[in-house]
Parts: structure tokens; C-alpha cells; sequence
């Protein structure tokens, strides 16, 4: 399966999202081809605590989503324009595998 994903901020393309359900495969790559390598959500706690991430993220809503996702892989996204989304990779296997037509708005 193989879908686009849209920033939830502006609707431009951050990635192409390309999963496999058996093995499981999930692979990130951004619009200039290479591959967007997730992370730890404790790294990205660290960093969040340091003030050290890129953007302007909501402090409250990425902190819920660590604290949801603390054992799983975040994935940090930034459109053209700038904008950084980060999602856990079981929301972006979901989004894929829910979204009808070959657009995933990451909303």
C-alpha cells in the first residue's frame, strides 16, 4: 500500500507513507526521496522538556501523544512551507490503511 501524506497545517505533500501488513513494513520517505527515520518518543520527550524541537509544537497535545505512544516510533514530518507534524507510527498505519484514494490528510 502506498499513499501521500498531506500536512494537516497548509495540505502540501510531507511524505509518501509505503506499508506492508504481512511483514509488518512501514516506510517513510519525504518528498526529496530520502528516507524519514523515526525516533524514540523518550528522545523526543527529551528534547520537547530542552525546548530543542523544530517548529512551534503544541507542548500539550505532543506530550499527550508521547505519553500515549511511549513504546512505539514518532515520526517528524516538515511540509515545504515549514511546518513540522509529528505522529506515531501506528496513527500513520492507520491513516494509510483507512484513507480511501492514494491522499492521507495526517489531521
Amino acid at each position: 500500500m502506498r499513499k501521500q501524506l498531506l500536512c494537516p497545517a497548509c495540505g502540501d505533500l510531507v511524505a509518501e507513507a509505503i506499508h506492508r501488513r504481512f511483514p509488518a513494513m512501514l516506510t517513510v520517505r519525504a518528498p526529496a526521496g530520502y528516507e524519514v527515520m523515526p525516533r524514540r518518543s523518550a528522545a523526543l520527550e527529551r528534547e520537547l522538556l530542552a525546548g530543542e524541537l523544530p517548529g512551534d509544537p503544541d507542548q500539550a497535545t505532543l506530550r499527550q501523544m508521547l505519553l500515549r505512544y511511549h513504546a512505539d516510533l514518532i515520526y517528524e514530518l516538515t511540509c515545504p512551507r515549514g511546518h513540522v507534524t509529528y505522529r506515531a507510527a501506528p496513527v500513520v498505519v492507520q491513516a494509510v490503511r483507512n484513507s480511501p484514494g492514494a491522499w492521507v490528510q495526517l489531521g
